[in-house]
């Protein structure tokens, strides 16, 4: 289990160009989403926060790339990852369960990750 938090100032990744890469820390999905964001910098620092306190979060995972985890959003917008790859591997092997808060205020982005146990099926 673990616990990650980050703090973005959204001003630091206006000029960010190699996060704008697909398939390096995001998915093309993901970056297709942020430019359709009425705020698409802001979004973009949404993911890169997620992605950050997911990484304190998680124990030690070798071999797993960003795109890995993949953040998508429900019909509420409320966000959630998606996994792939090693780390949707090392997940259902070790049952665990990944749960994500991001808000936006005064020009920063916060995000909490929770990583638990899933329930028993």
């Amino acid at each position: 289990m673990g616990l990650g938090h980050d703090l973005q100032a959204i001003s630091e990744l206006e000029a960010a160009r190699a996060l704008r890469e697909p398939d390096v820390f995001f998915t093309a999905a993901e970056l297709a989403h942020f430019e359709r964001a009425a705020n698409p910098v802001q979004s973009l620092a949404a993911g890169f926060s997620a992605k950050e306190a997911l990484f304190k979060a998680l124990p030690a995972v070798a071999g797993w790339f960003w795109t890995d985890a993949e953040l998508v959003h429900d019909a509420r917008h409320a966000p959630r990852f998606q996994f792939h790859g090693t780390l949707a591997e090392h997940l259902v092997r070790e049952g665990l369960q990944v749960s994500v808060s991001l808000s936006h205020s005064g020009g920063f982005v916060s995000t909490v990750v929770i990583v638990t146990r899933a329930p028993s099926p």
